[in-house]
């Protein structure tokens, strides 16, 4: 079995965040299969694995992640051979689930690898299966690090073409606003009410959202109010996130999101607008000169992939092994378009990302 066949037999495996059972079982059973016996467990569900090798080299980790986004029960991959290359997608009434299960599938495929040679020559690695990455990082944010014995880790979970190294990503900030107004009957006494979703709309109207800068953008998503058509809006609930690669430019917009409220609330008297941020995760860099990436560029450019870095947008579990002092950079996959009914990864790519992980820890 080749890794794109093994990718195949995984994607129809469900995987929804915070049930993640099934496919842990699967990864278990086939690294018991390939001679493994040091498996772990957590309470977040992770798995941990160590995989024997050459004690005289440097222990490396990979890490892909469990859980996928809905709609991800039921995939049936289809391998569409039309085009000059070859891609797998759904049958289009879901996702793919090439994030993350094209990582899962590399890392299966190299153990498998490794094993038939006797796991004598290549680095000792450090596996980690997390759950919850699309949910906040809630595995990885769980994941007792004082076990890890890597020198470093590569996550393989990168959307975009092989040979991309993302060694930078944001710090987010979520954020919930609240606009409480007073209710009264529509019909009978509007005046002596303050509806919240005038509120809400005033302060949507003002607020800045999008891309922002190359490198801050943020984003209301969720609008949640009203009790019923003839009453004057009580409350409304407005969520949304902020992301961005420096730290100044996101407490700036914070500060613009909060003066917004407090005008709105100067506006409509008697109201009042409350708002709350949570930060997600941290914003990481990685030194373009830590091996962790000179490693990753060279077998790159040995197998003509064009190593290039970047920066992400989006969140990792490697901020969060970042900001556990381990250097972790993520690694393009092949895949596109994830997260909706077009997701799809180059065959061809897969099969790519394979060799040079296989490089790296050889």
């Amino acid at each position: 079995m080749g890794v794109v066949e093994r990718f195949e037999s995984i994607v129809p495996i469900d995987n929804p965040s915070g049930q993640e059972a099934r496919i842990r079982e699967h990864i278990a059973e086939a690294l018991c299969e390939f001679g493994l016996k040091d498996l772990s467990v957590d309470e977040a569900g992770n798995l941990f694995v160590r995989v024997p090798g050459n004690p005289e080299k440097d222990i490396i980790m990979l890490s892909a992640h469990m859980d996928s986004v809905p709609p991800c029960e039921g995939i049936v991959p289809v391998r569409d051979t039309r085009a000059d290359r070859p891609i797998i997608r759904s049958e289009g009434r879901t996702i793919l689930g090439a994030d993350d299960k094209s990582g899962i599938a590399v890392a299966l495929e190299i153990v498998e690898r490794l094993a038939k040679k006797g796991f004598k020559e290549n680095h000792p690695l450090e596996l980690f299966f997390s759950t919850g990455e699309e949910v906040g990082l809630t595995g990885a944010k769980g994941f007792d690090m004082s076990q890890v014995r890597a020198k470093y880790c590569y996550v393989l979970d990168g959307e975009g073409r092989v040979g991309l190294i993302f060694n930078a990503g944001p710090s987010q900030e979520n954020i919930q606003i609240t606009c409480t107004g007073r209710a009264s009957h529509a019909g009978m006494s509007p005046e002596t009410g303050i509806s919240a979703i005038q509120m809400g709309a005033a302060l949507c109207a003002q607020l800045p959202s999008g891309r922002l800068a190359s490198d801050l953008t943020c984003n209301i998503g969720v609008i949640q109010g009203g009790a019923a058509m003839n009453i004057v809006a009580p409350e409304l609930h407005i969520r949304g996130e902020m992301r961005s690669h420096d730290e100044g430019k996101l407490a700036g917009l914070l500060e613009t999101y909060r003066s917004g409220c407090q005008s709105v609330e100067e506006r409509f008297a008697g109201g009042q607008v409350e708002l709350k941020n949570v930060r997600r995760y941290n914003y990481f860099w990685v030194d373009p000169a830590h091996e962790v990436i000179q490693r990753a560029m060279q077998v790159g450019e040995q197998l003509k992939v064009a190593p290039q870095l970047a920066a992400m947008n989006i969140g990792s579990d490697a901020h969060i092994l970042n900001q556990n002092q381990l250097p972790t950079v993520v690694l393009g996959m092949g895949f596109h378009y994830s997260h909706s009914l077009g997701e799809f990864i180059f065959c061809e790519e897969l099969e790519q990302v394979c060799q040079m992980v296989e490089l790296l820890v050889a």
